[in-house]
């Protein structure tokens, strides 16, 4: 068999402002699974490779730079930077990250400032998340962030945060002529008129459909709803026609109609 890897780069972009809706908005959502296209998908990752944010706060009162004297001790002037970034009026961008649909973890937060002298800030969010070059997210990754209210209210006016960034789809692919395990049949046993009938119900698991004509009518298939005499897939008297999702990529209904009574016999295995 043939493994094939897809690797595709995305653009992260996400506008907050005083319009948009509270609590933790997903930036990136990671959930690739399953079959499609008659290949099966191995694996799906995501690297998260550049993820900043950019913030012009103007509804706060701008921030005072710290008065740092040549006598102070470098733990002096860092505790004096430290109470301007978490002591000022601010907001508070955090950060989460989940492995499921439901459940977000805190992974760390951000003072949004009105810089004194500078009109916007920009801050790199990945030092947040890992110490490496990218965030690996696996399947099933998310990474969110939430605007929290500190005690300095909410965005307002022109208040303007961008999220931007790029990350990595990686996608392991088994080439489409691969046939997947069947796990169980269900037999068919359809008597077939002049009236058009579902002879196969759609099936999202199905892998391999067989249909005979044990009748003396011919029998005229369709995949949809709806079949139509002396159009779509013709079944001869004793003929039969089958496929697997590799052959056709179709999981819906299979109708059948008859010139006359017939018979179809048959399974659907999944």
């Amino acid at each position: 068999m043939t493994i094939i890897t897809y690797n595709k780069v995305l653009t992260i972009v996400k506008k907050i402002d005083s319009t948009s809706p509270t609590g933790i908005i997903p930036i990136i959502t990671n959930s690739l699974t399953g079959i499609t296209g008659g290949g099966q998908i191995l694996s799906a990752n995501a690297f998260i490779k550049n993820l900043k944010a950019f913030a012009q706060i103007t509804s706060l009162p701008p921030i005072n730079l710290p008065n740092i004297s040549i006598e102070d001790s470098e733990t002096e002037r860092l505790y004096k930077v430290l109470d301007v970034e978490w002591q000022s009026p601010r907001f508070q961008l955090n950060l989460y990250i989940s492995n499921n649909t439901t459940d977000w973890y805190l992974v760390g937060g951000i003072s949004l400032l009105n810089p004194s002298g500078y009109p916007y800030r920009i801050y790199n969010l990945l030092d947040l998340y890992t110490d490496n070059l990218a965030v690996e997210l696996g399947e099933n990754g998310r990474v969110g962030v939430e605007i929290k209210e500190v005690g300095h209210g909410s965005l307002a006016g022109n208040d303007l945060i961008t999220i931007h960034g790029s990350y990595v789809l990686e996608i392991v692919i088994e080439e489409a002529n691969y046939i997947p395990p069947i796990i169980n049949s269900t037999p068919i046993n359809k008597i077939i008129g002049t009236a058009s009938t579902i002879a196969v119900p759609a099936t999202p698991t199905r892998k391999y459909v067989l249909l005979t004509n044990t009748g003396n009518s011919p029998i005229y298939l369709n995949f949809g709803g709806t079949a139509l005499l002396n159009e779509g897939i013709p079944v001869q008297p004793g003929g039969a026609f089958d496929f697997s999702i590799n052959d056709v990529a179709y999981l819906g209904e299979i109708s059948a109609v008859s010139t006359g009574g017939s018979q179809l016999l048959g399974i659907q295995s999944t």
